[in-house]
């Protein structure tokens, strides 16, 4: 069998979908990196006829996401996030304890960049009895038969991307995320959901923070998966502002060497690090003993295409440190930013190089 392909979670929203979109700058925003108030989210929705008519759209879309990377070839697929105006807000919007009506200025990202967002005002927990993720997960897994895999933020990221203003200090508020994670993926688990991912980009940020409990809480957050459930985690060095953004201050590759003896013995199964934006010595890789390797091989906010042989040659120095049924291939991160027609240019040719190896 050849190396397995996937792609890590977001997708371009066609026009059709009226939900905001992080990647793009909207009403009441100057950014795509700041926060969307209530008010603002809502306005998107406005025109709409009915909630069915909005779930028609986001239906139409997403079938049409699914096929796309289907007919492509990519192996472990996901719904392109096209519900969510952003990984990380739209999970915080369905959770008690997050302000979205008064956002605060906070910067972030060492410093990379500044927007508005939601605070942390009381005990953050789920709204009601029923997991939201799941159902998310259940339309889009509805619509073929092929596994669907489903992102979830992770704690570090949220509290990276959140003001807190209730509890003492991130590790305690941490703590309380990881018990909301863990109750939406365990309720996907047993409903059959085969891929779950959990993105920390946060981990190459703040390395002190992941070495301390970061890297523990995440493995927390899936404390009770079968066997059969593959466990990932997407520890990626960040997204620029724009597409082709070359001067953005990403997170230093070094840290996954740095890591990675630590995340190799977390008990995740895969982990998916950024590799095509600025390629690094991947002899780290071999620090890898257990844990299967997603790597980035086509860049997801520059508008040139990587040719096939390019991807080839970057397998190839892969391969001299991690065994081949070890090895699958991703984009860098979420392709949010690009056209389709870029982006389907870029995953031909991540599969094609894909298909010349073999998995043993």
């Amino acid at each position: 069998m050849p190396l397995q392909t996937t792609v890590i979670g977001s997708y371009p929203k066609p026009e059709s979908v009226p939900v905001p979109d992080w990647f793009k700058a909207g009403p009441g925003i100057r950014t795509g990196q700041e926060g969307y108030s209530a008010q603002e989210y809502n306005d998107f929705r406005k025109d709409v006829a009915s909630e069915e008519e909005l779930e028609k759209q986001i239906t139409r879309a997403i079938r049409e996401v699914i096929q796309e990377q289907i007919d492509i070839g990519i192996d472990v697929i996901t719904d392109g996030e096209l519900r969510r105006e952003n990984y990380i807000l739209y999970f915080c919007r369905q959770l008690n304890g997050f302000d979205f009506d008064n956002l605060v200025k906070e910067t972030f990202r060492n410093g990379a960049w500044s927007g508005f967002v939601p605070a942390v005002v009381s005990e953050v927990g789920p709204r009601d009895d029923r997991p939201f993720v799941l159902e998310e997960w259940q339309a889009a897994q509805s619509l073929t038969d092929q596994p669907v895999k489903i992102t979830i933020p992770g704690p570090m990221t949220i509290i990276g991307s959140t003001a807190n203003r209730f509890y003492k200090d991130r590790k305690e508020l941490s703590e309380a995320l990881v018990s909301v994670i863990n109750r939406e993926v365990r309720a996907l688990a047993d409903a059959g959901c085969k891929y779950i991912q959990i993105d920390e980009p946060l981990m190459m940020r703040e390395p002190e923070i992941a070495d301390e409990y970061g890297i523990e809480h995440v493995s927390k957050c899936f404390k009770g998966l079968p066997q059969e459930v593959t466990k990932a985690v997407h520890a990626c060095c960040g997204y620029p502002l724009y597409l082709d953004h070359e001067e953005y201050l990403k997170a230093d590759r070094s840290l996954y060497g740095r890591l990675a003896d630590k995340l190799d013995s977390a008990g995740f199964d895969r982990l998916s690090i950024e590799d095509a934006h600025c390629p690094t010595d991947l002899s780290f890789l071999s620090k890898f003993s257990r844990t299967t390797v997603v790597l980035g091989v086509v860049a997801i906010a520059r508008s040139r295409v990587e040719p096939v042989e390019e991807i080839r040659g970057r397998v190839r120095e892969a391969l001299r440190f991690l065994p081949p049924h070890r090895l699958v291939l991703a984009p860098d991160c979420g392709l949010g930013f690009l056209p389709r027609d870029v982006l389907r240019a870029k995953l031909k040719n991540m599969v094609a190089a894909a298909r010349t190896f073999q998995q043993n």
